[in-house]
């Protein structure tokens, strides 16, 4: 076995070998103990020597086992149960049991900058002109419900569990939130049992990210436990999408708190890293000190209330027309563009015209060249892109060349612009590489042209490519 088994231990032991010291246990007396042999006896309670190997290892493991005996191993301060940090109540149905948070506030308090009264009086067409969805038409944000989940990874997959699911609705003037919490892993199919029957009355559902992430983790848990998900009818409008169309331009990022934090003025304070909540429902099961769960149940609280004020202030912005920051009346614009709204979305990219304002005049005079190309109104068209031109713009100086080739007949104004187009892409940074070879492709057509007199090609048409 060499000096690796039990024997090997024992002649390192004698010979004072470094790397296996002992240590005593406490209530061996150690004044006037020099060397290890010296220890050994102290160890053992008599001289190594006079012991046979059974009785020096019978001994050795004795005083093992005192030492820890009395041991003391650091605890930290005692667990603090969470029923005694949060106002919440045990409930048991069917399925078990879990533990419920309620809370709610009047519509007339401010959530930041923001009151939840902007829920009265909104066109119920507006969720969706913000999504994009007509499906979403006379989806009323009153009427919705609003949900987030923490959970036990942020991945999802079979393996993810949602121990906290927050929703949020209008009743009356007050707007309620309410919190299923399971304080272990059997406590899951009572959470879904009790949230499935409070949901059940409810037809729009608002999320964050939730068509990704949430939905799809709850239908999953639902199949699981051998439960109907609630919500599988129900029409859904996913904040997050809008959100980055309306605010990506302006904003470092669009999650919920910058959004809370720029928009409605609201900024947490002690928060809890997203990150660190799977962890923290991990020591909770362990420990059942509820200190650091509290603080997740009042990040899930603050993500609900966050995600109204914020969905009634996207659509009041859309309604109102209220935004001001060139950025985001550019973002508006494309918002009204896209949902074919078009004397809306002229009307705020003249604002920016109008405006001079800044880096997005450029775009905001293409939109509108844009538009009246597809009316056929090339009188409107021309002094537009001819003004992107000017600025370095290479696609108006295409579209530039393309209406002096194919409508004007100017052959050789529209080779005057492609070479102009060239020397702005060839080089340039960020410029997409089509750009360089559509102004090559052109340029060689032009000349064919001009050495033929004018004609159209061989092909003898007049494509507007």
């Amino acid at each position: 076995m060499g000096d690796t088994g039990l024997y090997g231990k024992l002649r390192r032991l004698r010979r004072g070998g470094e790397d296996d010291a002992v240590v005593p246990p406490p209530d061996v007396p150690l004044a006037g103990v020099s060397g290890l042999d010296g220890l050994e006896s102290a160890l053992l309670g008599a001289p190594a020597d006079t012991l046979s190997l059974k009785e020096r290892l019978e001994r050795l493991v004795a005083a093992a086992a005192r030492r820890g005996e009395r041991r003391v191993y650091p605890t930290g301060p005692p667990a603090v149960p969470l029923e005694e940090l949060i106002q919440g109540r045990r409930v048991t149905n069917e399925r078990g049991e879990f533990f419920l948070v309620e809370d709610d506030v009047h519509l007339e308090t401010l959530h930041g900058d923001v009151p939840l009264t902007r829920f009265r009086g909104l066109d119920p067409g507006t969720v969706a002109l913000l999504s994009g969805d007509a499906s979403l038409e006379g989806f009323d944000l009153a009427d919705a419900v609003f949900l987030d989940t923490e959970t036990t990874g942020l991945a999802g997959g079979t393996g993810t569990a949602a121990f906290l699911v927050g929703i949020g609705y209008v009743e009356g003037e007050r707007f309620v939130v309410r919190q299923y919490f399971m304080r272990d892993y059997h406590e899951e199919a009572a959470l879904l049992r009790g949230l499935a029957q409070d949901l059940a009355r409810f037809r729009h559902i608002v999320t964050f990210n939730g068509k990704t992430f949430d939905i799809p983790l709850l239908e999953a848990r639902y199949a699981m436990n051998r439960e109907r998900f609630p919500l599988s009818a129900a029409r859904h409008f996913d904040l997050l999408f809008p959100a980055r169309r309306l605010w990506k331009a302006r904003l470092e990022s669009c999650r919920l708190q910058v959004l809370e934090a720029a928009l409605i003025g609201f900024r947490r304070v002690g928060d809890v890293a997203g990150a660190e909540i799977p962890n923290i429902y991990f020591d909770f099961v362990r420990r059942r000190d509820g200190r650091a769960m509290a603080r997740v149940l009042q990040h899930n609280r603050l993500d609900i209330v966050s995600l109204a004020a914020l969905a009634a202030l996207a659509a009041q912005w859309v309604e109102g027309g209220r935004a001001e920051d060139p950025r985001d009346v550019f973002a508006l614009a494309g918002l009204y563009e896209r949902a074919a709204l078009f004397d809306q979305s002229e009307a705020h990219y003249r604002r920016l015209v109008d405006a001079d304002s800044g880096p997005v005049r450029v775009p905001a005079l293409m939109r509108l060249a844009d538009r009246a190309k597809r009316k056929g109104d090339f009188s409107v068209a021309l002094p537009l892109w001819e003004e992107a031109a000017e600025s370095g713009d290479w696609w108006a100086v295409r579209e530039l060349a393309r209406h002096h080739e194919h409508r004007s007949r100017d052959l050789e104004k529209a080779l005057e612009l492609v070479d102009y187009g060239l020397d702005q892409v060839l080089g340039a940074p960020g410029i997409p590489s089509r750009a360089v070879s559509d102004f090559r492709r052109r340029r060689e057509r032009l000349t064919v042209k001009l050495a033929r007199g004018g004609g159209f090609g061989e092909t003898g048409t007049r494509g507007l490519d």
